[in-house]
C-alpha cells in the first residue's frame, strides 16, 4: 500500500509490514471476538481463547498478547477503530 504525504507532495510513504501484519492479527481476532459476542458472552470469558490463539498461531510473547487484547478490548467497545 502506498501512502502519500500530503505535506511533501513529491514523496511517497510505504506502510510497514510489522503495521499491516498487527493489522491483519487484530482483524482476525476482533472478528473471532463478534463472533463469541453474538453467542451471548462475555470478553473475559473467551479473551482466554483469543490469548491461546495468539500463543498458537502467531507465538506471541505475553506483553505483546496482552497489548492485543487491549486493543481489541477497545474495538469492541467502540473505543477504536480499525481502518483497512
Amino acid at each position: 500500500m502506498i501512502l502519500k504525504d500530503h505535506e511533501n507532495k513529491n514523496d511517497n510513504m510505504y506502510e510497514y509490514s510489522q503495521s499491516w501484519r498487527r493489522r491483519l492479527r487484530l482483524q482476525f481476532l476482533v472478528d473471532i471476538a463478534r463472533i463469541e459476542l453474538k453467542s451471548g458472552k462475555k470478553f473475559d470469558e473467551f479473551s482466554q481463547k483469543l490469548d491461546k490463539e495468539m500463543q498458537i498461531r502467531w507465538r506471541l510473547v505475553p506483553s505483546t498478547r496482552k497489548q492485543y487484547l487491549n486493543t481489541v478490548r477497545k474495538v469492541i467497545s467502540n473505543q477504536f477503530v480499525l481502518i483497512h
